[in-house]
């Protein structure tokens, strides 16, 4: 009885509404005649064009790389500018040698570190002992002044 309230109210669409509302359709025909149009398949489009491009750019480059190497030329240009932007070497080896030495130090001191021990901890087995001694009847010198004695219980 709701559903009904409700789809006459417009609330809630009726199921002939959303089927005929099929807007994720793959294919849409306006016509029932006319099928899909598709743009005709030559060689002119976009795509070999620039295959076109791509391949006669290629072989210039070929011919010309060709004529750079045989003109008698100790390095190639391309290895030229590589070599100018790349750092010097001893740059390299000096950096290197920076680092074994601090790697070195490092392992150093995890060395250090992992030999090291903590410094033992003495307790007493019962640190109460020394609160129910009797202060009376003591000979003089036979036991030791324990009234600034703190006792640690943990």
């Amino acid at each position: 009885m709701a559903s009904r309230i409700l789809t006459r109210a417009r609330i809630v669409p009726s199921t002939r509404q959303i089927i005929s509302r099929r807007g994720y359709a793959s294919e849409h025909v306006k016509h029932a005649g006319e099928g899909p149009k598709f743009q005709p398949e030559t060689f002119g489009s976009n795509a070999w064009r620039n295959t076109m491009f791509v391949v006669i750019a290629g072989l210039v480059w070929y011919r010309v790389d060709q004529h750079i190497t045989t003109s008698g030329e100790d390095k190639h240009p391309i290895t030229k500018w590589v070599e100018y932007h790349m750092t010097p070497a001893a740059d390299n080896d000096r950096v290197a040698a920076e680092h074994l030495d601090q790697a070195v130090a490092k392992a150093e001191d995890k060395l250090l570190f992992q030999e090291a021990k903590r410094s033992p901890i003495y307790r007493m087995r019962y640190p109460e002992s020394f609160e129910r001694a009797s202060p009376h009847a003591i000979a003089v010198g036979s036991q030791a002044d324990l009234s600034d004695l703190k006792v640690k219980y943990n």
